[in-house]
């Protein structure tokens, strides 16, 4: 368990993924509200904003730039800021290959992730379905960063078979002067030969420390109106994603963890889930299970609100916790999410016997080239501290160039 909820100090670059959705969306404003969190690489520190900016050209189809910098004040009078994607990409209209130059986030089949300053070139065969990708780079130092290393590579080689099968081989390796700190490889796959049989799988492994670093495999069936969802998963402690919500805080774990989950399609609107595992971390055994169930409030699920009720016990970890969420489409350019998450420790520390945690966020698109979008999160840290962070957005897509 963390020593302190700082979760705006923990605000990643992983929201660079859902940035790429809302810029060009539809008029209509379907995108999630923004969050305070993210899943990926990096930080930044409160309070912050974002800016994203993206330009395309009608006349140069091939060719797009974007940038996604924060902004934000410190304790001294000091302004401060750092881009978080500065990218051009080139990229063939037929879909047969890209480059991409610049500041950026690199996800590839089973390797960690990486926040990089480099150049990524992916080349596809599309007759056989075979994609080809090289990756080299920088790693991003930000301001309240460290380098982990000097300089990675690496890249991944995938096929496409039967329009079924999908699998790939990836390999990572970093860099820290003239010394190897990790060299990766692993393989990924998927397999959905029917709407109701779907399999799949990851791992990767360390050459030079031999050992795991991530591994995942799942196995779902679906009869009916349920699904089940039968999975095994290892993370270490330098797989774990940075902090999403209290639950996350308190709840990732670096271990093995297996177990069953179920999802109920229970009404037109209704779903149903509930997930039981067992976590094992040397020879610590404990384990966790949720319940949850969102119900939609029209019929195209733009909106929805639920609940999600948590037990978790692995050695210091052991908790009971509940959460409520809403989300509103208010109309086709104003939308509105909650959220309130409330954790009862079995041992309470400190004065704090509940560990509350909110956010409220709302979206509004000004114009078709504007969009904005504001978050306010409250909470009260496990060191007896109140804490309140805000995180405002603007996003202009050049649209009608």
């Amino acid at each position: 368990m963390k020593a302190a909820l700082t979760l705006a100090s923990k605000l990643t670059v992983g929201a660079l993924f859902g940035i790429g959705c809302t810029i060009c969306a539809p008029r209509s404003l379907r995108a999630d509200p923004l969050r305070l969190r993210a899943d990926a690489i990096g930080s930044t520190t409160s309070p912050v904003g974002l800016l994203v900016l993206r330009g395309e050209d009608k006349f140069k189809p091939w060719l797009d730039a974007e940038a996604v910098a924060w902004v934000g004040a410190t304790s001294t009078p000091d302004v401060t800021g750092d881009a978080l994607v500065l990218t051009v990409r080139a990229r063939d209209l037929q879909g047969r290959g890209e480059v991409r130059v610049g500041r950026f986030v690199h996800v590839s089949g089973a390797v960690r992730p990486l926040h990089i300053d480099g150049l990524r070139a992916t080349g596809r065969i599309l007759a056989s379905g075979t994609s080809v990708e090289v990756f080299t780079g920088a790693p991003v130092v930000m301001r309240f960063g460290t380098r982990p290393y000097d300089v990675a590579w690496g890249g991944r080689i995938s096929q496409i078979a039967f329009g079924t099968l999908s699998f790939g081989v990836s390999y990572l390796q970093r860099h820290v002067g003239a010394s190897v700190l990790d060299r990766e490889v692993g393989p990924d796959l998927t397999f959905a030969p029917t709407e109701w049989f779907d399999f799949a799988g990851r791992a990767a492994y360390d050459l030079v420390s031999s050992r795991p670093t991530d591994a995942l495999a799942s196995l779902a069936l679906k009869t009916g109106p349920l699904r089940t969802e039968a999975f095994v998963t290892h993370r270490s402690a330098g797989r774990l994603l940075p902090a999403t919500s209290l639950f996350s805080v308190l709840g990732d774990i670096p271990s093995t963890t297996s177990g069953l989950s179920l999802r109920l399609h229970a009404a037109p609107r209704l779903d149903l889930w509930a997930t039981g595992a067992a976590l094992v971390q040397g020879d610590e055994l404990g384990g966790y299970a949720t319940g949850r169930a969102s119900l939609a409030l029209d019929d195209a699920h733009d909106g929805s609100v639920g609940f999600e009720v948590r037990r978790q016990y692995f050695g210091t970890a052991r908790w009971s916790g509940g959460r409520v969420f809403t989300r509103v489409p208010v109309s086709r350019t104003f939308a509105a999410t909650a959220e309130f998450e409330l954790v009862v420790p079995d041992k309470p520390v400190g004065t704090s016997k509940v560990w509350p945690w909110g956010l409220l966020a709302i979206a509004y698109r000004i114009s078709p080239n504007w969009d904005v979008a504001g978050a306010v999160e409250a909470m009260r840290t496990r060191d007896d501290r109140n804490e309140v962070h805000g995180l405002v957005r603007a996003t202009w897509s050049l649209e009608k160039l």
